[in-house]
């Protein structure tokens, strides 16, 4: 399996296509799109997940061509990403506050961030750990973080909350997310559980390798009905990445991620995937265009003329939202068609 594993770039491709819309609302959000508040969760709150989950999968079949030794280039896409995070987070800032601002006022986290960290971290342990011991070290990692939640009153929505807590005492309240509570749903604790989810997807992407599609969807089974019974004593929530919210998610992922490599891969069924594998096979370019439409509508004119004639309601968020899937997919389209792939 050296080739691209067109299975692998459509959920990929997928999953971005889906986060562009969700990140790039032209105003009221598409109410099937929302997130949900606090516990709970809806479609909209696997996107970003099933995300992370993909790039464990596409790490071990990266990694194993250079035997799963940490190198340079595994550094450089570690800082390549983490930078262009905060350079994003930076303009972001420059773009809303409508001018320069301090790097004293540049948020740390963010989507990018955590991508880097998920990467960082987790290459660092399948490159140092026998592969045996990677579920082992994932559930030990997902057990602390349980008790971190339990014990520091992980599931109060407000700054009393151990991850709002740690995040205001290490990164400060300038260097944070604003607007939910106190509790940055990217932040340094919940990172952990992300390392995990990372690492599981890392040990599908080894079964998947291995053909083994069977204990793929034993395991994918397991974790989906494991992580719905965890619920009950921590309860699905995105916005601290909670242990059954990474089983539910990963669970769910891995049942679709098989049912897409049968479909495509081993019987062919699937032919027609060539939109989302756009997308899939430039994931990280496609997600920074759609930062730079956001800079470039936010303040214009002209977008605020047509939405005002449009009349400003979810459905023309929603019809915005689509166009600039679109505008992406027409920009990225070329690069794919001359095979031209951005990796960091």
């Amino acid at each position: 399996m050296n080739k691209r594993v067109e299975s692998v770039d459509v959920l990929r491709g997928l999953t971005m296509a889906f986060m562009l819309i969700v990140d790039n609302p032209g105003g009221r959000m598409f109410a099937p799109f929302n997130h949900a508040t606090w516990n709970g969760f809806t479609p909209t709150d696997f996107v970003f997940p099933t995300f992370v989950f993909v790039m464990g999968v596409s790490m071990f079949l990266s990694l194993r061509k250079q035997e799963f030794k940490l190198s340079w280039k595994v550094l450089k896409r570690f800082l390549l990403i983490l930078g262009i995070g905060w350079l994003c987070n930076w303009i972001s800032r420059c773009v809303w506050g409508g001018g320069i601002v301090g790097l004293e006022n540049v948020r740390l986290s963010g989507v990018l961030v955590r991508l880097a960290l998920c990467y960082g971290l987790s290459a660092l342990i399948v490159c140092t750990v026998n592969h045996k011991w990677l579920g082992w070290v994932a559930g030990a990692i997902l057990a602390v973080y349980s008790a971190i939640l339990l014990l520091g009153n992980g599931y109060v929505h407000g700054p009393e909350n151990i991850l709002a807590r740690v995040d205001t005492a290490v990164l400060g309240l300038n260097h944070m997310y604003k607007s939910d509570n106190g509790v940055d749903p990217e932040g340094l604790l919940s990172t952990l559980p992300a390392v995990a989810h990372t690492l599981i997807g890392f040990l599908i992407g080894k079964l998947l390798v291995e053909k083994d599609f069977r204990k793929m969807d034993a395991v994918g089974t397991l974790m989906l009905v494991g992580g719905f019974l965890l619920g009950y004593l921590l309860p699905i929530n995105k916005k601290v990445w909670s242990p059954s919210f990474v089983l539910v998610c990963c669970g769910a992922a891995t049942l679709l991620l098989s049912l897409f490599h049968w479909l495509i891969d081993e019987k062919g069924v699937w032919k027609h995937t060539g939109f989302w594998k756009v997308f899939g096979s430039n994931a990280i370019l496609c997600f920074l265009l759609c930062d730079v439409l956001v800079w470039t509508m936010h303040g214009s004119g002209a977008f605020k003329a047509v939405m005002d004639f449009l009349g400003r309601n979810e459905w023309t968020s929603l019809l915005y939202a689509v166009a600039g899937v679109m505008l992406i997919y027409l920009i990225v389209l070329p690069l794919y068609k001359r095979k031209i792939f951005i990796k960091l």
